[in-house]
């Protein structure tokens, strides 16, 4: 049985009518997750473009940035996203949309949003539009809540052994701490 997130070519989704659908309950390579990615994704071949519409969500363990302790944290998505086939300006898109029958684009398209590229040869990878998906929704630090306890120890006194690697730091605040002999 070949793996259904395969990667799949342009050429075969232009031949497609109804587009591709995948459903998704699959570990990603790239991801690593506690359960499954599930969910689906939909990719349609419009002329200069593909629509890609997909929601998928999963859970991850990451390490707290406060108090080093793991925790488990819900990622998802839900999406629709235009990726434009070749290397031409955005306006050509625009000019070249798909039209219906009195003349108005299909697609509401801005001229000013970013987009992606691909290349019109190559192929939509669903596994990789999904991992880059599920990324962009880690967080950029991680707290495993709002009690968070923090580090084991927040002043200048240490409760605990001196980390090996301070030692330096720690004869040095002694000497400061200790009396000047005059």
């Amino acid at each position: 049985m070949s793996d259904p997130l395969r990667p799949v070519t342009i050429a075969e989704l232009s031949g497609l009518a109804v587009g591709r659908h995948w459903e998704l309950d699959h570990v990603l390579e790239a991801l690593e997750t506690l359960t499954p990615v599930r969910g689906h994704i939909h990719v349609l071949h419009r002329g200069n473009l593909l629509e890609v519409e997909g929601q998928a969500s999963t859970i991850v363990t990451l390490c707290c940035d406060r108090c080093l302790q793991h925790f488990n944290h819900p990622l998802g998505f839900d999406t629709r996203e235009l990726l434009w086939l070749g290397e031409g300006a955005q306006e050509a898109a625009l000019l070249e949309a798909e039209l219906d029958s009195e003349g108005e684009a299909l697609l509401e398209l801005d001229p000013d949003t970013p987009c992606e590229t691909l290349d019109p040869g190559g192929s939509f990878d669903p596994a990789h539009w999904a991992f880059e998906h599920l990324s962009l929704q880690l967080p950029l630090v991680n707290r495993c809540g709002t009690d968070c306890p923090g580090p084991a120890s927040w002043g200048s006194q240490a409760t605990g052994p001196i980390d090996p690697r301070w030692s330096a730091l720690a004869a040095l605040q002694s000497q400061q701490d200790s009396p000047q002999e005059s």
